[in-house]
């Protein structure tokens, strides 16, 4: 049923724009939610600096997505045998519980700022893994951390890095933003 209803958008989008006719999607994007039967409509504005649509991009060809998106399979060794990713990792529905007690923690946000712009958990911090190094320094090493990103490859990865520089009370969003959207907050745009 969904892939129907979408493929009926797109066939109506491509239609409009090779008429020349309606009012078409360029520049919005519409969120559908089958189980409410709700759609949204979000307004994208062009970033001129965007590597891939900017004045200048330097983005020309698709990346090879599997690759970046794959979460690697475990080795036959351990990285780390003091390390076991299992202990660090957080069901969403007890984070859940931790936020609505009102307990004080520091929620990281790993994910990049145009991630963040798309969605975000209520109270949390931005520190792109890409500038992580830059927040280690904020960070309090006595306050419970946790942190996630969009799937937990990222917000495991900080985790890590961490652990490495000392830091013990530490946990990761299993299933990072995208379970806790689809188990906890239903109206939280996904990506």
């Amino acid at each position: 049923m969904l892939p129907g209803i979408v493929g009926l958008i797109q066939a109506t989008e491509a239609l409009k724009l090779i008429l020349e006719k309606g009012k078409n999607l360029v520049g919005r994007l519409i969120l559908f939610d089958a189980m409410k039967m709700n759609f949204k409509n979000v307004k994208l504005e062009r970033d001129p600096n965007c590597d891939l649509c900017g004045i200048q991009p330097t983005i020309t060809e698709l990346i090879d997505y599997k690759a970046f998106c794959e979460i690697p399979m475990p080795s036959a060794e351990k990285e780390d045998d003091d390390f076991d990713e299992e202990s660090y990792s957080i069901e969403p529905e007890e984070l859940a519980n931790i936020l609505n007690a009102g307990k004080e923690i520091a929620l990281v946000d790993v994910r990049e700022q145009s991630e963040w712009d798309i969605c975000y958990i209520e109270n949390a911090q931005l520190m792109p893994l890409s500038e992580f190094d830059e927040h280690i320094s904020s960070l309090n090493r006595d306050e419970e951390i946790y942190l996630y990103c969009y799937k937990g490859t990222r917000s495991m990865k900080a985790l890590k890095q961490l652990h490495e520089e000392g830091f013990t009370k530490l946990k990761s969003l299993t299933g990072g933003i995208d379970r806790w959207a689809e188990e906890i907050d239903s109206d939280m745009p996904r990506y």
